[in-house]
């Protein structure tokens, strides 16, 4: 099932009828047409401007390959009334995923002795969960191989809690998969495939019997609101100690700004060999700490030992000088007054943008967003210590038996203890307890510099790329826009500016951004719609022949959730001669979302560029046309279009004249 929307470049659907051609071109002879497999379809669009139709693609012979998977599209749209008919053609990739498996946000560690849990979320080809559905999980470790088999809930998402004592810190593969069955890719046959879910875990260095555990929170976190991260721990009497009856956690928070929260929280312990409990650390995440801050719990035992985990959070990316933009109504008639509602901090300066949405989707790069602010400063993103500080281990032990690809190879730089918790965040160490877990005696690796160098977070940030793209009719000439117009806010934040809507019937996005001091803020974009109650396009011959008669075609748009009764009539025509509209009354009713045309035949009489005027008016509507509702005393109810048409002389007489001159 597919659907092919046809409308204007303003946004209103077209009636008509839709032919579309899907083909695959015949392998080897892309020259030979008769050979590509077509089919064609067709049919009215409804009152969106859709056309609807369901294809079924095993007519098509599909293969594995790239190019065999192509289907070509062309449509062609005739337009009902004026007998204007567009074409435009596109390409479709048939895909053969059927369903793909992803591990949400999972750890690259195992604490052993400590069940590992986690999420196996499962989408189909459109990305929607698939709810309800089996999936498989492969655990691998030590030469060996267990499968468990969960089933979805209605997000598409399965938990699961993986017992790691058997593992004996051995690292551990986790595999996500549909089925179990391996799809073998046969020639010339369509085939489906799934795409399956990896990760790899290490063993977390742990010189304790006692754990905690820092809970995620989900979704991308606002801005200004209270959030409550909930940290759950596990302490052994072995650790706490016999005579101790209180324990302290020490937590660190890390942003853009460096340590941007700290503090602590005292548990009382009672008498049992195993003390298990919780707590919440309260945090309200700023500019401060956008745009990937890091959380740290810890502890230190009487007897030396040290338990602790981080997290790292995704914050929607928002500045100091809180900024927003807004109208009174989302909607407005063109040419009309209203009112801009800035607000920012005390004293600012404030730049705003108002331009068709169109403007974006041809190109995107222009436009203004959070993730190109924050792109232009990369070194917010460093993880880990700059090189003239890095600190590299003086202790390894020989490992009796050294693999060969190792000799001479540096190790990976992550090692999954509770100094890289640490280093991970940039907060430097000093002290004397083990943290570090100890490695093996070949060639010193070396972390790379950090400074200034993007990380995975800076590549979704500096490498912003457009979702989709759009290709169509745009407008071209769009000289009603507020570039950057300036204005300076009061003490009190807020200043209303009465401004003029632009006179064309779009959707307008608007933007802003302001200074304060140091600060800067950027507005979430806003959005206006400007309207009028009806849209008169004319269908006009770019010139005719002086003698010759055509066929005016005018077309009225309702562009109100209401029924109207207007009037359209053409002016009186100096240089030509019209005979009366065949389908013209004196009141036509037309409601929401529809369209009338007018057409009248005309004929040229006099020579140059003429004017023709079509004028609509608004009548106040009668029962028989959508009741009684009256409409805003501040809408225009006159309209008049004009247009330009080139009449010229024919080509016989002009090359008559041309020969007598020259005789």
């Amino acid at each position: 099932m597919w659907c092919s929307p046809c409308r204007y470049n303003y946004g209103k659907a077209v009636k008509g009828t839709v032919w579309v051609t899907l083909c695959q071109k015949a392998k080897g002879c892309p020259q030979d047409a008769s050979k590509d497999i077509c089919r064609e379809y067709s049919g009215l669009t409804a009152r969106k401007g859709c056309f609807t139709s369901s294809v079924s693609t095993t007519v098509f012979n599909l293969s594995p390959s790239e190019e065999d998977s192509k289907i070509y599209a062309e449509a062609s749209l005739l337009e009902e009334g004026t007998g204007v008919q567009i074409n435009t053609s596109s390409q479709i990739v048939i895909s053969r995923t059927a369903a793909s498996v992803v591990f949400e946000t999972p750890n690259a560690y195992y604490i052993p002795g400590v069940p590992f849990k986690g999420k196996i979320k499962l989408q189909d080809h459109y990305g929607n969960s698939m709810k309800n559905r089996k999936v498989n999980l492969i655990i691998k470790f030590m030469k060996r191989q267990l499968i468990k088999t969960y089933v979805t809930d209605s997000s598409g998402r399965a938990s699961f809690n993986l017992d790691t004592t058997a593992w004996n810190t051995s690292s551990v593969s986790l595999e996500g998969r549909f089925t179990l069955e391996n799809v073998t890719q046969k020639p010339w046959k369509t085939s489906i495939s799934y795409i399956n879910a990896y990760h790899h875990l290490q063993p977390f260095h742990v010189t304790t019997k006692s754990f905690l555990k820092i809970h995620p929170l989900t979704g991308k976190l606002p801005c200004g609101l209270k959030q409550s991260v909930q940290v759950t721990f596990t302490l052994s009497r072995a650790d706490v100690g016999e005579d101790t009856n209180r324990i302290d956690f020490a937590y660190y928070v890390t942003g853009k700004a460096g340590i941007v929260n700290r503090g602590w929280r005292s548990v009382q312990v009672g008498k049992l060999n195993m003390l298990k409990g919780s707590f919440f650390i309260p945090l309200t995440f700023t500019a401060d700490f956008t745009p990937s801050p890091c959380l740290v719990v810890y502890t230190i035992f009487p007897n030396g030992g040290v338990t602790a985990d981080s997290i790292r959070f995704d914050v929607a990316l928002c500045f100091q000088n809180q900024v927003k933009v807004d109208f009174p109504a989302k909607e407005h008639h063109t040419g009309s007054i209203v009112q801009l509602q800035l607000e920012a901090a005390p004293g600012s300066m404030c730049a705003v943008q108002a331009v068709d949405e169109n403007v974006f989707l041809v190109r995107p790069k222009n436009e203004l967003t959070s993730q190109k602010v924050y792109g232009l400063f990369p070194a917010i993103y460093r993880h880990g210590y700059p090189v003239q500080v890095e600190e590299y281990s003086d202790h390894c032990f020989q490992s009796p038996v050294v693999s060969s690809w190792l000799q001479g190879k540096s190790q990976h730089p992550f090692q999954p203890d509770i100094f890289n918790l640490f280093w991970n965040m940039g907060l430097k160490v000093f002290s004397n307890l083990i943290i570090k877990k100890p490695t093996q005696c070949t060639q010193q690796a070396e972390r790379k510099p950090t400074m200034g160098v993007p990380s995975m977070e800076d590549q979704r940030i500096t490498k912003e790329q457009p979702q989709f793209t759009t290709q169509g009719r745009f407008h071209n000439s769009l000289p009603e826009t507020w570039i950057w117009n300036l204005f300076f806010v009061g003490s009190n934040g807020s200043r209303s500016v009465p401004v003029t809507t632009p006179d064309a019937v779009t959707k307008w996005k608007v933007k802003m951004f302001c200074l304060s001091g140091k600060t800067f803020g950027l507005a979430p974009t806003t959005s206006l719609r400007t309207v009028q109650p009806v849209f008169v396009d004319v269908t006009l011959p770019y010139s005719v022949i002086r003698g010759e008669t055509f066929m005016l075609k005018a077309t009225v748009f309702n562009y109100l959730q209401q029924c109207l009764q207007i009037h359209v009539a053409l002016d009186k025509l100096l240089g030509f001669q019209v005979e009366d509209c065949q389908t013209c009354r004196d009141r036509e009713c037309l409601c929401a979302e529809e369209s009338k045309t007018f057409t009248w035949n005309v004929t040229a009489t006099q020579l140059g560029t003429l004017n023709i005027t079509i004028r609509t008016e608004l009548l106040d509507t009668a029962p028989r046309c959508g009741g009684r509702k009256p409409l805003p005393a501040t809408m225009r109810r006159r309209h008049a279009l004009i247009k330009h048409l080139l009449v010229r002389v024919s080509m016989r007489v002009g090359s008559f004249l041309s020969q007598t001159i020259f005789a």
